[in-house]
């Protein structure tokens, strides 16, 4: 065990430094001029220059990738936005909780509420409950997440005002938010719950087991289940991963100072030193 993470770790390593260089290639390659972005259109010529060279994007791509690379895994230095000039560091720290507890209470709650409908799928197939959780997981991947976040809004913010439509507070500012990950994250763990428990339930261990004149309730709960969660508590760390990196545009709808809506800015701000460290973050 102590092998294999240590070979994980290790095999992260060269995956972060790829990131870094891809996403830093990217925006270096993407049109528009920071320095215009940042001055406005009133700079003249000799100040748009001026700023460049101060921001150090006025040498060549090689130049600029490798100070970047120095500074990051070297110096260990993410520097300062061009923008604000705030410390990114600073703002990560007060930023990356709130995104990391919005994707961590959805998924706990799409497994609680995803994990049990699949059983029952599976227990009742082809039955009237089986055709119910197979209809409303598909229903619930197909739709957007920003149409059930702005579905949501109407019903629980605009009209019956239970909870507030944006901003960050009380545990009442992230229900909507979670909300919107769980209906989405549920209909996945259910599907794949109701596979994985029919394929335990179809092994000879299980047909062993009815064999001996075990309940029904002893042979898929006690026997079948504990095999069947294998695999989905692998897809839970994946899921997590997804909405850490989904919760980009509900952060943008419901206006929560998180890691999705400080990547937004920056991106429409050209603040490259930002969308950098953040992608960095999240990968």
């Amino acid at each position: 065990m102590g092998r294999y993470i240590i070979k994980r770790l290790l095999i992260t390593i060269p995956i972060i430094l790829a990131v870094s260089i891809i996403i830093f290639s990217l925006l270096y390659i993407t049109p528009g001029d920071p320095a215009q972005m940042i001055l406005g259109t009133t700079a003249t010529t000799e100040e748009l220059a001026s700023y460049r060279e101060y921001l150090g994007i006025d040498r060549p791509f090689l130049v600029q990738l490798g100070d970047y690379l120095y500074r990051l895994f070297i110096k260990w230095d993410l520097g300062d936005s061009w923008v604000s000039q705030m410390n990114i560091m600073h703002e990560i720290k007060l930023r990356l909780p709130r995104t990391f507890a919005i994707s961590l209470y959805s998924i706990l709650a799409g497994a609680v509420c995803g994990i049990p409908l699949g059983v029952m799928a599976a227990v009742h197939q082809d039955g009237k409950a089986d055709r119910f959780v197979l209809v409303l997981s598909s229903v619930m991947h197909c739709v957007p997440g920003y149409v059930i976040a702005m579905v949501l809004v109407v019903i629980f913010a605009l009209k019956l005002r239970w909870l507030p439509a944006y901003g960050i507070g009380g545990i009442k500012f992230y229900i909507l938010p979670c909300l919107c990950i769980l209906l989405g994250s549920f209909s996945g763990m259910a599907r794949s719950m109701r596979s994985s428990m029919l394929e335990v339930i179809r092994s000879d261990f299980v047909m062993a087991a009815k064999a001996q004149g075990f309940s029904k309730r002893t042979v898929y709960y006690r026997h079948a289940l504990p095999n069947a969660l294998i695999p989905i508590i692998t897809q839970i760390g994946g899921q997590f991963a997804n909405a850490l990196g989904g919760t980009m545009i509900l952060e943008t709808i419901f206006s929560i100072p998180g890691m999705g809506l400080y990547i937004t800015g920056a991106i429409n701000s050209r603040d490259i030193p930002i969308v950098t460290s953040s992608v960095i973050f999240l990968a």
